[in-house]
């Protein structure tokens, strides 16, 4: 579904991305970890072209994003991205901020788009929120909002970038359940995420990233072992999740 080939990336005289290769197929769950700047957030902000490559490919269902004349918008409507800070329209309700990209990009009428949005807002938990404003409602059920937007342009595949980062700890909770039911869906996902618990729990593989590197990857049950993966182990310890 996605593959990553010897991806090259800088910020001026700084490599974020030092020939990162790997690919997720159809229905898997790859989740990245590491420490802050090691370039996972760049890394899945390039799937849709949000950051421009100098170096690789990345293709997405065999199509090279940056190919002459690929249509990117019609891209960015096959893959889903939640963002840390949620980025929903404030002057919109829960429902508009749904139904907006399937009347706009879609073209569905305003019923048939308030009815789907509805179903993504049952699947999350929320239909009870439909016509609140993003500030009446708390971080985890905006995050929420955010997913069921992006599940109603019907995905291939979803992107997290650390999408618990910025919510308190007792709404972390509802925001992973909702993440863990796409997995159990087959949802193809990549998630940037610190919350090593859900990682253990969904991931088919995990990447660990250093240096725009990914340093070690594996089965969650692989990595587990501190002699054979010293880094990711001394990582665990260090956000405390290491037992």
């Amino acid at each position: 579904m996605i593959r990553f080939e010897n991806v090259e990336k800088w910020f001026g005289p700084l490599q974020v991305l030092a020939d990162v290769s790997g690919e997720v197929r159809r229905g898997e769950v790859k989740v990245l970890v590491g420490p802050s700047g090691s370039g996972k957030s760049t890394l899945i902000r390039t799937v849709t072209r949000l950051e421009r490559i100098q170096g690789g490919r990345v293709l997405v269902g065999g199509a090279d994003i940056a190919a002459r004349g690929l249509d990117i918008n019609r891209l960015r409507q096959r893959v889903g991205f939640v963002f840390q800070a949620y980025n929903l329209f404030p002057h919109l309700s829960a429902l508009g901020n749904i139904t907006l990209g399937l009347t706009k990009l879609r073209r569905m009428s305003r019923a048939a788009a308030r009815e789907r949005a509805m179903e993504e807002l049952a699947r999350v938990g929320l239909t009870e929120k439909a016509n609140e404003m993003p500030g009446m409602l708390s971080g985890g059920q905006r995050q929420r909002v955010a997913i069921a937007r992006s599940l109603a342009m019907d995905p291939e595949v979803m992107l997290f970038d650390e999408p618990t980062s910025a919510l308190d700890p007792e709404m972390v909770g509802e925001v992973l359940v909702a993440m863990k039911r796409l997995a159990a869906g087959g949802m193809t996902m990549i998630c940037v995420t610190h919350e090593i618990g859900f990682a253990r729990e969904v991931a088919d593989e995990i990447w660990f990233m250093e240096a725009g590197k990914v340093i070690e990857r594996g089965r969650p049950a692989e990595l587990a072992s501190a002699s054979a993966h010293p880094r990711l182990a001394g990582f665990l310890h260090m956000v405390g999740h290491h037992r």
